[in-house]
């Protein structure tokens, strides 16, 4: 990685941690963390269109995989909490939830019919 774009990354990293020790220790009420809420997903969206614009310049598929991979991490990350006991699947979001990775199932068993 570069070492400018390293230091900034480590940066906002940084920034990140120190945000949620003051969340923690009562310095910060969470109810007060809709802008930062909203500059984080500026950001996420702005790195996506770069990387979708540097996609386009190469094989077109850096994207494809690069969000197939995000989308494990994230579903995995859920599986631990629910095998965890720290993520309860009572919520009414987790009906549409599974009604999502249903029909995601169906997408990718069409696509691999070989795959299990």
């Amino acid at each position: 990685m570069d070492p400018t774009l390293d230091n900034q990354v480590t940066s906002i990293r940084l920034t990140l941690q120190a945000v949620e020790a003051q969340v923690g220790s009562g310095r910060i009420q969470k109810g007060a963390l809709d802008d930062l809420k909203s500059a984080v997903d500026e950001i996420r969206l702005r790195i996506w269109a770069i990387m979708s614009a540097a996609a386009e310049k190469s094989d077109g598929l850096a994207l494809e995989r690069f969000r197939l991979r995000r989308a494990i991490e994230f579903c995995d990350s859920l599986n631990r909490e629910f095998e965890l006991g720290t993520m309860q699947a009572h919520h009414r979001e987790c009906i549409g939830l599974k009604t999502s990775l249903d029909r995601l199932a169906a997408h990718l068993t069409k696509a691999n019919p070989g795959a299990r």
